[in-house]
């Protein structure tokens, strides 16, 4: 049989991996580390380091599996204000539902389909993709949080108008209609 491993483009480390065929139905726990050698494999990465711990409950049933990832730890990202490195704080809780079926798919972001029969799973791309989204949208160093924000600067007003200019617009006479619409209209009134 085949590993199939829970990705299609990072190799898996056998460290991240379970065997999941002799294990009986029920709860069981599994707890990884990982380091900046988890993001060196990947040369787009935005994360540039990183460690901490991903506690994975695996629970079998008969025809599905459920694996609730808990992540935490560190990682180094890169300031997109001043490009100087920084730690950021993650704590990450995902589920992933692996169901048999005939063959490998992972077109659902959290249900994936696994081949009858399977031995083993790698949960490294899985633990890695997590991390990675959970990068924030701006990358901004903590010494610089205090500042605020650009884009809070020009925070919008609701600006409120008077009734009476309602009052206004509602009174005016339609002039300007298009004939089409008044034929339209004339048939309407018509009818009542």
């Amino acid at each position: 049989m085949r590993t199939y491993f829970l990705t299609r483009k990072m190799k898996g480390n056998k460290h991240f991996k379970i065997d999941i065929f002799g294990l009986k139905l029920g709860s069981h726990d599994f707890s990884f580390e990982f380091d900046k050698s988890l993001f060196e494999k990947n040369e787009d990465s935005v994360i540039e380091a990183g460690q901490g711990r991903c506690d994975i409950q695996l629970i079998k049933k008969e025809r599905l599996i459920e694996v609730n990832f808990d992540i935490s730890g560190t990682i180094v990202l890169l300031c997109d204000r001043s490009l100087e490195s920084f730690d950021y704080p993650i704590d990450i809780q995902e589920q992933l539902i692996l169901k048999y079926g005939e063959e490998f798919d992972d077109s659902q972001d959290d249900i994936w389909t696994i081949p009858d029969g399977q031995q083993s799973i790698n949960v490294e791309k899985n633990i890695f993709d997590y991390l990675t989204l959970a990068v924030p949208m701006k990358k901004i160093h903590p010494k610089f949080e205090e500042e605020g924000d650009e884009d809070d600067e020009y925070e919008l007003e609701l600006v409120y108008s008077s009734d009476v200019e309602e009052e206004e617009t509602e009174s005016t006479p339609e002039e300007e209609i298009d004939p089409r619409w008044a034929l339209l209209k004339n048939i309407k009134n018509k009818e009542n």
